[in-house]
């Protein structure tokens, strides 16, 4: 199958078959989304202790700043959050490696906008290894762990 716009140059080294995990990406998501909110919501808490301009400042900053930093905190070791590692699967580059720092900021920022999954579903059923616009931005792929390089 040939790749999709947005695809890189040089074809990832691995099976297009390895990024067919959607619904364990959805489950993934689904609990980072848990996981985030519940750490938010704390934090907002403590904040609006001290006063509800603070608190109002850390849920708007944790909404954007912090979801693409737990993201790229989480996923820049072994290119698995909490939600992709109960659910073996990671985020690699086109070598099937943990991406740089820089990619997965690029690939974390869509996520503030991508809250609308038709968008989501469509970007990835447009591309033949399943891309979202993030990962097309950050030159990444989600694969299942058993074709991933360098596995931890």
């Amino acid at each position: 199958m040939p790749a999709s716009s947005g695809s890189p140059a040089t074809a990832p080294q691995f099976p297009v078959e390895a990024t067919r995990v959607s619904v364990r990406r959805a489950v993934a998501h689904t609990v980072d989304g848990v996981i985030f909110l519940a750490i938010l919501v704390a934090l907002t808490v403590l904040a609006t202790l001290a006063s509800d301009t603070v608190g109002a400042v850390v849920l708007l900053l944790g909404f954007t700043v912090g979801q693409v930093a737990y993201f790229v905190v989480g996923q820049r070791r072994h290119g698995r959050s909490p939600g992709k590692r109960l659910v073996r699967i990671r985020v690699v580059d086109a070598k099937g490696v943990p991406p740089s720092s820089a990619a997965l900021i690029r690939r974390s920022i869509p996520l503030v906008f991508e809250y609308f999954w038709a968008i989501v579903i469509v970007a990835m059923f447009l591309s033949s290894y399943r891309q979202r616009l993030g990962d097309r931005w950050g030159g990444t792929y989600v694969i299942a762990d058993a074709h991933a390089q360098g596995q931890a």
